[in-house]
């Protein structure tokens, strides 16, 4: 492999020619800077970098999004960001990055991560389930048409209408991408939004 191109996407100068220096001196090559998700993607799309380093938290679009634009155009992506959050790193992983870096970690973490990158290489782990996908009482009615009860019975539980159930059984659908009963518990069970000890063979309700 040649020299590996990278751009860098961070709104702060500071952090952007700090990482400029530590990339130029470990022998990579930086084609472009910008302070935005925006700019970034502007710049990106012209000059077509192996690595993009994306600080997570950008003005006008997220370094989350781009990240997912990136990975449309095959550029790898080393996510940078100032918080050790097990979601954001979660939400990293979601959008394709190949590796989560703290600013406040060593210099030499940061150039692995990039050099590790632009060979294909993934360092963060599967993320896990995304229980925040679905609201508290979403997850609580796919609970209960997971544990066979009825719309009926489950606006009794709940002190909720018929109505209101539906409603929030409807949302979690849309939001799991699914459109039957079956296939909502089946789902759920599979992400770990829900338990139930078995439920080989469920047929739902109406």
């Amino acid at each position: 492999m040649g020299s590996v191109r990278t751009v860098i996407v961070d709104d702060h100068a500071l952090v952007r020619e700090g990482i400029a220096r530590i990339l130029t001196e470990a022998g990579f090559e930086v084609v472009g800077q910008a302070t935005s998700g925006r700019e970034g993607w502007r710049v990106v799309r012209e000059i077509s970098p192996d690595v993009a380093i994306l600080d997570a938290a950008l003005p006008e679009l997220s370094g989350v999004e781009l990240c997912r634009r990136l990975r449309r155009r095959e550029v790898a992506v080393v996510m940078i960001s100032m918080f050790d959050d097990p979601e954001w790193r979660a939400e990293a992983t979601r959008a394709g990055a190949a590796a989560y870096v703290l600013k406040g970690d060593s210099p030499t973490v940061l150039v692995d991560a990039v050099r590790r990158a632009a060979r294909g290489e993934v360092l963060l782990p599967p993320p896990p389930p995304n229980t925040s996908l679905l609201t508290a009482r979403e997850r609580e009615v796919v609970q209960l048409v997971a544990e066979g009860k009825k719309t009926s019975e489950i606006a009794h539980l709940l002190s909720r209408s018929v109505a209101t159930v539906r409603a929030h059984k409807a949302s979690a659908m849309r939001k799991l991408g699914v459109h039957t009963t079956a296939a909502l518990v089946r789902t759920a069970l599979e992400q770990g939004l829900v338990r139930v000890p078995s439920y080989e063979g469920f047929h739902g309700n109406s």
